[in-house]
């Protein structure tokens, strides 16, 4: 089991928790499943959440699973000085004990010795912040067993779930309470209210209170004298007495109703919320004559919309973090795929090198014995067959290059781009790639069929077809044949149905082996993530899922037809593109150019490797330019120094020293500011560290002698807005 599948098995149990405890209300359901679920991500059986009890050392195990039946809801253990539980509540850390037989901080209980653990691993669950903890959640072990920095975390962010559970379920607890309290006080309060439910008051038109019913006396234990004009106020709480005051004055001036919520003292010190209400009462003549009034006990209306408001704010964090959990892992999903594709594609190159690197030797040998014998002739005085054993050496040199380029260029990693391309010219553009990667006893034919265009990766197709191509071989120990074929399609009604495709023209790559085949059985499941007839550490099960997945994403699809001792053919369909290509008009444009020479242009060569600084020096100064040689930067600098003019840097990327040739570059336009630089490189992602422009090119090694003429040539006789 790798880290990924633990990673992956974890995530999957913490979000199965994390919706049961968003959508279930019923606490015990939720311990327990907690208790089991926890299993499935740590591979255990034996799992338990210990209550924290009013006096903070006695802990409770309150709910578990694979224990014997009298330990849960029954099992009550204190943090004595010896416990892990007191270990958990002083460290407010994970305790982990990995094996019974070597842990001396601490031992275990004795229930937990009779159910057979070995090992164990805790977390607190905390509660709101300065509060102690609901408990610890403890997963044990029957066997001794490390417990990795996945696991402890993994049980850290499902101790803080289980830690919302139950202090939304004591939240809930709490407003059932006030509810009930409520519905009591309402009955009470419909029963009064045929009595007089308000305590009525009266004051005259200058505010000052003249009389007010009993229970106000009852309630604040204030006398008359304490109370009446307008000595109440100072019942209020102190804030309180502010607003009393000025909506008072405002409703005397305005003559408007008065209307304010205050807390009055009780008699017993404490405050409890209070609507008071008053309204003016008009003589004959309009004028003031008295204010009726009432005071309104709303305590019991308060509390519960403080705890609905409480409530509402944890139901708005929990959806935050619910969100952002989904957030990051759909971010952690996309960094495995791109991380699954890279795998997969240097599994491809893996099976590469073994025939790659008997075709390099073989290309090395024609350009080595070429040269020897070019040498021989020369020691000899023969010239007449130089050209000859010339061309062969640069014959096997071009196609050595290439095939470095290829694998390289397959190998690296980049993002998905999707392309108007013609699989005939990829099929044929691998055809040698995979000649060589299935070995001489496979026989590798092509057939192309069609010419059309589709739009897809390149790097994927390419990928898929070396996957495909490479499944073939292993389905033929002994030997057969690949069939590739490039073929057009028209889905009808019917078909397309069959095919799971919109009816169209298609065009259709097919790979067919004469191998063992596909047993009926296993067919409908080759395209499962992580399926594999392979033996352990020869395949990853992703190849034919990842290719799947391509091909649906490229608005294709994928068939495959399997015979038990015949063959296999697997097909990739992909819908023809007739848009025109970007570049069409590329090709017509091209006119021919006499051959460049210099003008005593002065040049610049630095690079580390002899043999190409020499023959790039040779072939510049051949065609009329002044070349000064260095072998890394610090040398360029110094021959700098007597340059008064400088017309081209062409430098290697890559030199030896503290300072590469970007670097070298940077420090030469500062001095010569219209200096052009041509970089030359053989690291594979070398093209992606400059920026090309009309006074900046690259050229990748190897590279022919006429390349390198063509590139210095234009870059020097280039103007800066040429581009």
């Amino acid at each position: 089991m790798t880290i990924e599948d633990t990673l992956l098995r974890q995530r999957k149990v913490l979000a199965k928790f994390g919706e049961l405890a968003l959508a279930s209300d019923d606490l015990e359901h939720i311990l327990d499943e907690a208790c089991r679920l926890v299993g499935d991500a740590l591979e255990t059986n034996l799992a338990k959440f210990m209550l924290l009890e009013g006096d903070g050392i006695t802990f409770f195990v309150r709910n578990g699973v694979g224990w014997a039946p009298d330990v849960v809801g029954k099992v009550r253990v204190k943090a004595s000085e010896d416990s892990p539980e007191l270990y958990s509540l002083n460290t407010h850390a994970p305790v982990v004990s990995t094996d019974i037989a070597t842990e001396t901080r601490f031992r275990y209980h004795d229930f937990q010795k009779d159910n057979g653990v070995k090992a164990f691993v805790n977390v607190l669950v905390h509660g709101a912040k300065g509060e102690r903890p609901f408990g610890i959640f403890e997963v044990d072990s029957r066997i001794p067993r490390e417990f990795t920095d996945s696991d402890i975390d993994f049980l850290r962010s499902y101790s803080n779930l289980l830690g919302a559970v139950l202090k939304r379920s004591n939240t809930q607890e709490t407003m059932r309470f006030t509810e009930q309290r409520l519905r009591e006080s309402e009955r009470h309060y419909r029963i009064a209210a045929e009595l007089n439910p308000l305590w009525p008051w009266s004051a005259d038109k200058d505010g000052n209170l003249l009389s007010i019913d009993p229970r106000w006396y009852e309630y604040t234990g204030l006398s008359p004298a304490q109370t009446l004009e307008r000595e109440w106020a100072n019942a209020a709480y102190p804030a309180d007495q502010v607003s009393i005051a000025a909506l008072w004055t405002q409703s005397l001036g305005t003559l408007q109703p008065f209307d304010l919520q205050i807390r009055l003292r009780k008699q017993a010190g404490d405050y409890r919320w209070f609507r008071v209400r008053a309204l003016c009462s008009f003589d004959a003549a309009g004028q003031c004559e008295q204010w009726y009034g009432t005071f309104e006990d709303i305590g019991d209306r308060v509390q519960l919309e403080s705890a609905l408001r409480e409530w509402n704010d944890l139901l708005e964090d929990r959806i935050a973090q619910r969100t952002q959990q989904l957030e990051d892992e759909q971010h952690e999903r996309a960094v495995m795929e791109s991380k699954l594709r890279q795998s997969q594609k240097m599994e491809a190159v893996g099976q590469l090198t073994g025939g790659i690197a008997h075709d390099f030797n073989n290309l090395l040998a024609g350009v080595m014995g070429s040269l020897e014998l070019m040498q021989r002739r020369i020691d000899a005085g023969r010239f007449s067959d130089l050209a000859r054993f010339n061309a062969l050496a640069m014959t096997s040199a071009s196609r050595a290059a290439a095939l470095t380029q290829r694998l390289l260029t397959f190998s690296r990693q980049q993002s998905l781009e999707p392309e108007l391309l013609e699989p005939r010219q990829v099929v044929a553009g691998l055809e040698d790639l995979i000649r060589r990667t299935v070995g001489p006893s496979i026989i590798v034919e092509c057939s192309f069929r069609a010419n059309d265009r589709i739009r897809c990766d390149l790097n994927q197709l390419e990928n898929a077809l070396l996957n495909l191509a490479i499944n073939a071989r292993d389905a033929m120990p002994e030997g057969g044949a690949i069939g590739l074929e490039v073929d057009r399609c028209v889905m009808d009604e019917a078909s397309s149905s069959d095919k799971m495709l919109p009816p169209g023209a298609y065009v259709s790559i097919s790979v067919t082996d004469t191998g063992t085949g596909i047993n009926p059985d296993i067919l409908s499941r080759i395209f499962d993530p992580f399926f594999t007839t392979k033996k352990i550490g020869e395949g990853t099960g992703l190849g034919l899922s990842m290719i799947y997945g391509f091909t649906q994403q490229s608005g294709g699809q994928v068939k495959v037809h399997s015979s038990v001792g015949v063959g296999t053919t697997v097909t990739l369909y992909f819908p023809v593109d007739n848009s025109p290509p970007d570049d069409a008009q590329k090709a017509s444009d091209k006119s021919h150019h006499p051959e460049p020479f210099g003008n005593n242009e002065t040049v610049l060569l630095v690079d580390d490797e002899a043999v190409v600084r020499q023959t790039t020096s040779e072939l510049l100064s051949e065609i009329g330019y002044h070349v000064i040689e260095a072998v890394d930067s610090v040398s360029a600098m110094k021959q700098a120094e007597n340059i008064e003019h400088l017309d081209l840097l062409l430098t290697d990327i890559g030199l030896p020293g503290s300072m590469n040739g970007i670097g070298l570059s940077a420090e030469l336009r500062a001095r010569y500011p219209k200096l052009k630089v041509l970089f030359i490189t053989g690291f594979a992602g070398g093209a992606r560290l400059v920026t090309v422009d009309a006074t900046t090119g690259i050229l990748t090694k190897p590279f022919s002698l006429n390349d390198l003429r063509s590139r210095v040539s234009a870059l020097i006789n280039s103007s800066p807005d040429s581009h």
